[in-house]
């Protein structure tokens, strides 16, 4: 648990520096794109939880590690970084249960490769808690942002379904949803890239009420996501 907590409060301090893409000018307007999936894949918001509702006085709070697989890894060497076949998300999430149904839910991380901070925020409303029979489903709606990457700017904004089914301690949860990416540069003649994406994902929660665990995996566009999680859901 000490452990949990200092990882929590270093995530918490880490510098919110800009990311470094100095030849990104370099890139065609189709690179640009393609190396705008692959960051729009890598810093959208997951949220590694199921869809039943936390409830008034519920909350679920954790430290989230994310790796997503990069489909043009040699674009960030042409944009003037290392070449990476994957960028890493460590971050801290914290979800709160509202009335009516309603979570909310938020984040803070940093992106390995990029070196840029990215933050996130989700609402979602349950149209079906869990039942004896039945499983609980909800609407999601989220969005991201990064921080400034050598003039690129990065946002994303999603809408999901989920559905999952508490099993005692286990929960498996899956989704789908669309991710909208915008990507836009400050620096050159590029243009701005907006575009949609299909996500589908499945998941592990494990309430092991000192401790909850959680497992997602994600596909995004052409990109594969693994998360996991630690810390508390009550």
């Amino acid at each position: 648990m000490k452990k949990l907590i200092a990882t929590a409060l270093c995530l918490l301090a880490l510098p919110l520096r800009a990311g470094e893409l100095p030849t990104l000018a370099n890139l065609s307007q189709s690179q640009f794109r393609d190396l705008a999936r692959d960051l729009g894949a890598a810093l959208s918001y997951r949220g590694v939880t199921p869809a039943t509702p936390l409830g008034l006085i519920g909350f679920d709070i954790g430290v989230v590690a994310s790796a997503t697989t990069l489909q043009h890894s040699d674009l960030l060497a042409s944009a003037g970084n290392s070449a990476a076949d994957y960028i890493y998300v460590p971050k801290v999430q914290l979800h709160k249960g509202l009335p009516w149904g309603l979570d909310i839910g938020a984040f803070l991380g940093m992106a390995s490769n990029v070196d840029t901070p990215v933050a996130g925020a989700e609402v979602r409303w349950a149209l079906m808690d869990d039942q004896l029979a039945l499983p609980a489903v909800a609407l999601r709606a989220s969005g991201t942002r990064a921080g400034d990457i050598g003039g690129l700017r990065l946002t994303t904004a999603g809408a999901d379904l989920l559905i999952s089914k508490r099993l005692a301690v286990a929960t498996p949860f899956a989704g789908v949803g669309v991710v909208r990416t915008r990507a836009r540069y400050q620096g050159g003649a590029l243009s701005q890239e907006a575009f949609n994406e299909n996500r589908y994902f499945a998941g592990l929660n494990l309430n092991l009420v000192v401790l909850n665990l959680a497992f997602e995996a994600e596909r995004l566009g052409g990109s594969t996501t693994i998360s996991a999680k630690a810390g508390w859901r009550f």
